[in-house]
């Protein structure tokens, strides 16, 4: 039974095959280039692939911009804690820590101190400590400090509107709405009135990885900056008027030169200083933190956990140098690329481009687009991001060597299936030989497709065969030869002879081989046999299969097309 389901099977999958005449290609192509088009409008089914295409570019590259010089991290690091845990406590420390800090750091002229901390609350047991913080940064003029953005849905709570906030930007064309926001903003009145400020925000992606650094965030007609965007006015480079930039990394982590914070402090302390007097000139100072116990880490292309001062480090280097990745939102650009390699293969598979042809040809072609996307990142700052392409031509190569594959297979399986058990009888069948003398080995395929579409387009039920080009064996003395056979689905109880429908198939046979063949009169002969093959006895079936086979290579004519 389970032998008699697998004949009907391939029974009916031959049926199919013989009707479809190539069409499946050209059904794939359409189903393929659709899906291609929805993908990069709006179904965004390779959007994962993309992201993870993207961080393994990223992280593998060879060539990339290395930290810039000038900016440097003071970490807050597990090291720092623990030193600064004798006198001050673990954390969080007392503001006249950082005022401290602040007034030493100044003497050195540095051109930008941006904290990456939010000071948010008074320190209720050290009011003194809070005022002296609020005096020292009221006499700065290159500290800058983040504010925090809440979810959207808490505006309608909140008290603040962007019209209270220093420093908010508004939007050209729109009216600004005197609305609530919900921000976290800093306690202290000397940072709020300075408009230093900026949020610090990291939004990962629906995946968790942080690969864009939010730069902007406009609501009701106001646009609030980030720290990266606040600190590039105030310095004068170039604020892109993107929502978010995609991170251009400087590698992993701790590419940005780092210097312990503790350590710095007590320098500060001494009054025979060790540290360079010039340590901090025209730098530009993050202070932040690298302890995990501080939970600032997010996972990024580099890392599995980044901290999130490196990722501002990041941004504002980004921003600093101008070369942020940028990549085109046109998503008409690459669904065409994918239609034009989607219907290119079709083509290929249509015409009958020999099966490793195409296999080298598409598999240079995604070769080809993946050397692209990694040189861009590597030599530019522009992503060229060609995975719907990609992902899109590989489904429709793949689908389609499957059933080209499942073609020839069921070609060849159909002739020798006995469908029905204990039915006996005979098939008529008529075996043609083609032999093209100057036949090589690259227009073998292209000339049986060529002789199988034209064939079953006339008369459905043909097979078409070729021998491998070899230097010896089978290959060296068939290899100009194609076999041609036509076996009647028709079961009769009389062994024929020759019939008036064999006739008919050699003269259609001959006609389509001479179209085909047009550029090969001369040397294209012909030979054919007539006769039947028994139905339910293999054994005799394949004897007198060969004898037809062999019959009509015997008969090979001069000059006969």
């Amino acid at each position: 039974m389970k032998r008699i389901s697998i004949d009907r099977f391939i029974q009916t999958g031959y049926r199919y095959v013989a009707r479809s005449k190539g069409r499946f290609y050209l059904y794939l192509a359409v189903f393929c280039s659709i899906i291609g088009v929805l993908d990069a409008t709006t179904l965004h089914l390779a959007g994962g692939m993309k992201q993870k295409t993207f961080d393994l570019i990223m992280k593998n590259r060879i060539l990339y911009r290395e930290a810039d010089s000038e900016i440097l991290i003071i970490d807050i690091d597990e090291a720092s804690l623990v030193a600064m845990a004798k006198e001050y406590g673990r954390w969080p420390w007392p503001r006249q820590v950082f005022a401290e800090f602040v007034e030493n750091l100044v003497e050195q002229s540095p051109k930008a101190i941006i904290f990456d901390i939010l000071f948010s609350d008074p320190d209720v047991y050290n009011p003194e400590s809070d005022k002296y913080f609020d005096e020292v940064i009221s006499f700065t003029g290159n500290t800058y400090f983040p504010m925090l953005r809440l979810a959207p849905q808490n505006d309608n709570i909140s008290q603040i509107t962007p019209k209270m906030i220093p420093g908010m930007g508004i939007i050209d064309g729109e009216k600004q709405e005197d609305k609530g926001i919900a921000l976290v903003l800093p306690h202290f009145t000397s940072i709020v009135e300075s408009g230093r400020m900026g949020t610090n925000n990291i939004y990962p992606d629906p995946d968790g990885i942080v690969r864009q650094y939010s730069i902007n965030r406009d609501h009701y007609g106001w646009r609030i900056p980030s720290i990266p965007a606040k600190v590039a006015e105030r310095m004068g480079w170039v604020v892109p008027q993107n929502k978010d930039i995609l991170l251009n990394w400087r590698g992993k982590m701790g590419a940005f030169q780092t210097v312990r914070f503790s350590d710095v402090y007590e320098d500060f302390l001494k009054r025979k200083k060790m540290r360079l007097r010039d340590e901090f000139t025209n730098k530009i100072l993050i202070i932040g933190s690298t302890a995990s116990s501080l939970f600032d880490n997010k996972p990024t292309p580099m890392e599995k956990m980044h901290p999130g001062v490196e990722i501002l480090a990041t941004a504002i280097g980004n921003l600093k140098n101008r070369d942020w990745v940028t990549q085109t939102k046109n998503p008409w650009i690459f669904s065409s690329l994918a239609i034009v390699l989607i219907w290119a293969t079709a083509l290929a598979f249509l015409t009958g481009v020999k099966r490793k042809a195409i296999d080298r040809v598409f598999a240079g072609a995604w070769v080809g687009f993946m050397v692209i996307s990694f040189a861009s990142l590597n030599m530019t700052n522009y992503y060229i991001d060609l995975t719907t392409p990609i992902v899109a031509g590989l489904i429709y190569f793949s689908l389609a060597r499957v059933y080209a594959y499942a073609e020839v297979t069921l070609m060849e399986q159909h002739v020798w299936l006995n469908v029905e058990k204990g039915i006996e009888g005979w098939q008529p069948t008529v075996v043609i030989v083609l032999q093209i003398d100057n036949l090589k080995e690259s227009s073998v395929g292209k000339t049986v497709t060529s002789l199988k579409r034209k064939l079953n387009e006339k008369k459905q039920g043909f097979t078409i065969e070729a021998f491998p080009h070899k230097p010896a064996g089978i290959g060296r003395a068939y290899g100009n030869l194609i076999l041609i056979y036509y076996v009647d689905d028709n079961i009769i109880n009389e062994q024929p002879s020759t019939t008036e429908q064999g006739i008919n198939t050699i003269t259609l046979v001959k006609e389509v081989a001479s179209t085909v063949c047009s550029n090969a009169q001369d040397s294209l002969h012909t030979g054919h046999c007539q006769g039947a093959l028994p139905y339910g006895n293999e054994k005799g079936r394949l004897v007198t299969w060969q004898k037809l086979v062999t019959n009509a290579i015997l008969n090979l004519k001069e000059n006969e097309p």
